[in-house]
């Protein structure tokens, strides 16, 4: 399982190093490592025909969802979409933030949780477990792969305005070991760390690309930020 020390504040790249590369996109991963990112975060999606894609958006432009095609329609369509392992490969000596994608209100829903089913798969076959954290805005996801794998680390998303504080609780209750709040649930701070270190957890800040922020979350004792811009946070913090 993965661990972090507690004495470094970490710099993850949103989708890679999306201020200065297309998001998602093994060039975007491997310029994160370049700006001395000490990991990133991308999204995983499924194809008609099951593979694992990197991808934020349910539809892909000028396709639609990506569920209704096949990863070979995908990639004649769009040669830079990256395949899940594609992906994995850009962002060796990275730490990375698997985003499973999974909402009700998406086409590629996936109440049974075969996409998670199939990262897990991954990570422990490919050997990494202890450089991965495996998070989702859908609760009963995060959940499925902490019940699927006691090898890897996982962090509940939650959206905008979200309690912070009650969130980070509950996914202590469920066995996590990581909160991934927006900035904005992030009200005070230092309480919040305070609490996060009580339990032996993580919180990691999202989206923040403003270097006054990024130091006073490193100030107030939070575990990280996913930052479109690595390179500025690294100078930031620097």
């Amino acid at each position: 399982m993965l661990t972090l020390a507690s004495d470094r504040f970490l710099v993850f790249g949103h989708r890679g190093a999306s201020a200065h590369a297309p998001e998602n996109t093994v060039a975007a991963f491997q310029l994160a490592a370049e700006q001395e990112a000490d990991g990133v975060e991308l999204d995983v999606r499924r194809t008609a025909d099951g593979a694992l894609v990197v991808h934020h958006d349910a539809t892909f432009p000028g396709l639609g969802p990506i569920v209704d095609h096949t990863e070979a329609e995908l990639r004649r369509h769009a040669p830079s979409l990256a395949t899940f392992p594609e992906a994995m490969a850009a962002c060796e000596g990275l730490i990375v933030n698997i985003e499973i994608k999974n909402s009700p209100l998406d086409p590629d829903f996936d109440p049974d949780d075969t996409v998670a089913a199939a990262v897990v798969a991954w990570v422990d076959d490919s050997g990494w477990t202890d450089r991965v954290v495996i998070s989702s805005f859908n609760a009963a996801t995060v959940d499925f792969v902490r019940r699927s794998s006691g090898t890897m680390a996982t962090g509940q998303l939650i959206d905008a305005g979200g309690d912070a504080v009650r969130q980070l609780l509950a996914a202590n209750q469920r066995g996590h070991q990581a909160l991934h709040p927006h900035i904005t649930s992030l009200i005070d701070t230092q309480e919040l760390a305070a609490i996060a270190n009580g339990l032996d957890m993580w919180l990691l800040a999202w989206t923040v690309d403003d270097p006054d922020t990024i130091r006073s979350l490193r100030d107030a004792g939070i575990t990280g930020v996913i930052t479109n811009d690595p390179a500025r946070a690294v100078a930031a913090l620097a």
